[in-house]
């Protein structure tokens, strides 16, 4: 697992390091509630512009043009992409 640490204060360094030591699911879960901690800033132009592509997503759905893939097919590919990298 390649990770880079190298901007954090030695606090956090530590925090870091112990939490390499979770296993993968406690990882997973330290890492949403951490995530779900951080206070995003809001960014009219951001909303605005996730808007018009959500909708025009969504219309490509409703009119047959988008191609859409189900959960297990999903999955599969990004597992093949995960494993392709670690064997590079």
């Amino acid at each position: 697992m390649a990770t880079d640490a190298s901007g954090l204060s030695g606090e956090a360094q530590q925090v870091f390091e112990a939490a390499l030591r979770l296993t993968d699911v406690q990882r997973a879960k330290l890492a949403d509630c951490l995530y779900e901690s951080v206070e995003p800033t809001a960014d009219p132009e951001w909303e605005k512009a996730w808007g018009v592509e959500i909708a025009r997503r969504i219309a490509e759905i409703d009119n047959g043009k988008a191609v859409l893939h189900s959960w297990p097919e999903v999955r599969q590919r990004m597992q093949e992409a995960i494993d392709a990298v670690r064997k590079s």
